[in-house]
């Protein structure tokens, strides 16, 4: 009888090193991603102001809008808020006006007093001459002195017909429509104020540079500066960019008097307001110091690039400044075809934020950390299918009974 006995031969497979392999490969993966992964850091924002052909300015803030992928910044477009007719503000001429021509009806009525009422606003002398409105501060006064005449105060109306010589301002048409005597009272005080003695104004202001008016006489000097007037009351004024104007009304007295300035911040209207009048109208120096702390202000912008389009025979030309808190930290251009004005947009972008180091200048290829990783990760790959590929399970043999 036959008995089956157990075979003396028996293989075991070695345990494969395929499972190890793609272990220490998907740890590398996951290592690699770990070390990579950072939490994202904010995009700077920057305000982006483009002038210049309007077809360009227009592609250009299309493009802007979308928001591009390779800007590494946060793009925000700006338009210039509306400004203020005239930097400095408007006396109100209408009022004014209105109560010239209710003293001309009072007085040829003979309503001396009310004709007095009238024009006696002592604010509205040096309101009129700080905007520079000489020939209604003249008629302001010459009414006065009128009704000062008819009221029968000779003095009175010298003394305020002297202040036309002290300003220096040319007698009104309104004159003609006057008696003799009026008109006799006014020459003489204007005569009279016109031979006083003199003063020397030194004038200063904490902001520069700073022009100077002097009874509606716009630019007579820039501050620090020094000038004669005639003794008596005077009104000067100080304009400066980026600031609100000021005014002073002073008593010229003696052989010299110091005026001293102090100005306050312009509000965004009033800064657009001096843009437009000292650089909107011409290309020439958008880009220039003034300009651009003028726009910082208008725009609220404590990072601004200004974007300058100009048309060529082939395509465009782009300036660009870049202004970091109202002061220019970077400027560069670029030249190109109709077809290339995105890409040159991005490019003078890019230039001008790693000029004003808003942003890090991209690092070579061999110093990125994703270039490392996928060097590690081939590897890793290379390997692991190189060990597959070669690798023959050995197979051992053991002997039992």
């Amino acid at each position: 009888m036959r008995q089956s006995r157990p075979s003396i031969y028996r293989r075991r497979a070695w345990p494969s090193p395929r499972s190890g392999l793609l272990s220490s490969l998907l740890l590398g993966l996951w290592g690699g991603v770990a070390s990579a992964a950072e939490p994202p850091t904010a995009r700077p924002a920057v305000t982006l102001f483009v002038v210049g052909a309007p077809e360009a300015r227009a592609s250009v803030q299309a493009w802007a809008r979308q928001g591009p992928p390779g800007v590494p910044v946060t793009l925000r477009l700006a338009e210039l808020p509306a400004s203020t007719s005239r930097p400095g503000g408007e006396a109100p001429l209408l009022e004014t006006e209105r109560h010239l021509q209710e003293a001309r009806r009072r007085y040829i009525n003979a309503e001396f007093a009310d004709c007095l009422q009238q024009v006696g606003d002592e604010g509205v002398l040096p309101r009129t001459l700080s905007q520079g409105h000489r020939e209604i501060a003249a008629r302001w006064l010459l009414w006065q002195v009128a009704c000062q005449v008819g009221l029968r105060r000779e003095e009175a109306a010298l003394q305020v017909a002297s202040e036309l010589g002290v300003l220096g301002l040319e007698l009104p048409a309104d004159i003609g429509v006057l008696p003799p005597e009026v008109g006799r009272v006014l020459v003489t005080g204007a005569e009279q104020g016109a031979a006083r003695g003199r003063t020397t104004l030194r004038i200063t202001s904490d902001s520069s540079p700073a022009r100077i008016s002097l009874d509606g006489r716009p630019g007579v000097c820039m501050a620090p500066c020094s000038m004669d007037v005639l003794e008596g009351r005077h009104v000067v004024r100080v304009d400066a960019e980026g600031r609100q104007f000021a005014v002073q009304v002073v008593s010229a007295r003696g052989p010299e008097l110091a005026v001293a300035f102090t100005t306050h911040p312009a509000t965004p209207e009033l800064a657009a307001g001096q843009w437009a009048a000292h650089y909107g109208a011409s290309s020439a120096n958008l880009d220039s110091a003034g300009s651009l702390s003028l726009l910082s202000t208008a725009l609220r912008a404590p990072r601004l690039v200004l974007l300058t389009a100009e048309a060529e025979r082939d395509g465009y030309r782009l300036r660009g400044a870049l202004a970091l808190q109202g002061r220019a930290a970077a400027r560069t251009e670029r030249q190109g075809e109709a077809q290339a004005l995105h890409g040159m947009t991005e490019g003078v972008l890019r230039d001008l934020l790693v000029q004003g180091q808003v942003v890090e200048p991209a690092p070579a290829l061999y110093q990125r950390r994703d270039f490392w990783i996928a060097v590690g990760v081939a590897a890793l790959i290379a390997g692991a299918t190189t060990t597959a590929l070669l690798w023959r399970q050995p197979v051992r043999t053991e002997v039992g009974f």
